[in-house]
């Protein structure tokens, strides 16, 4: 018994062995109706076993494999032609942001918050431009209307509220460094 694997891999060798003497004989490899090329595996009467494209005369048939033709293109960027219809979905990944927290029984000097201030303020930015770049819908966000407009769909809103929460969240984190920092600078 064959493995399904090492069964494609002689099917293909012996498409490809028997191109030449294809060549040579001026025939083609029988094609069957789904466009792939038919190998038949015989034994022959001294115990070989042939690959061949035709049924020789005295071998006795053992398998027929039909190998597929090979996909066009690169298989990578190639797509298929029946797409799933499933609704684009925004499944959000969840991030634990983490600020360094001092050392127990050590506090933060006035340096090391007026930083922690500072990187909260570039989250801030980094944020709120990530919400306005973020305004125009991806592709799949749109609803199709009739009459050719398009309305944007639960994918795109659910998107925005991700980002809106992102700078909600950087926001809160800006309001807690500074207050930590006010509360430093007054201890001074």
């Amino acid at each position: 018994m064959i493995r399904p694997c090492l069964h494609a891999i002689l099917a293909i060798v012996a498409a490809c062995a028997a191109a030449p003497a294809l060549a040579d004989s001026g025939a083609t490899p029988a094609r069957n109706a789904e466009g792939g090329t038919t190998v038949y595996r015989q034994v022959m009467p001294d115990g070989r076993i042939v690959y061949s494209d035709k049924v020789l005369k005295g071998g006795k048939l053992d398998e027929t494999i039909t190998v597929e033709p090979p996909v066009k293109g690169n298989p990578w960027t190639t797509e298929s032609r029946n797409k799933p219809a499933i609704p684009p979905q925004v499944k959000p990944t969840p991030i634990n942001r983490v600020n360094s927290v001092p050392a127990t029984g050590r506090q933060k000097t006035l340096e090391e918050a007026t930083s922690d201030v500072i990187r909260a303020e570039m989250l801030v930015e980094d944020a709120r431009k990530r919400r306005q770049a973020g305004i125009e819908p991806l592709p799949g966000e749109r609803t199709g209307n009739v009459g050719g407009g398009s309305r944007l769909n639960e994918a795109y809103w659910a998107r925005q509220q991700s980002l809106e929460k992102e700078v909600a969240q950087a926001e809160a984190a800006l309001r807690q460094a500074t207050a930590q920092r006010d509360t430093l600078r007054s201890a001074r």
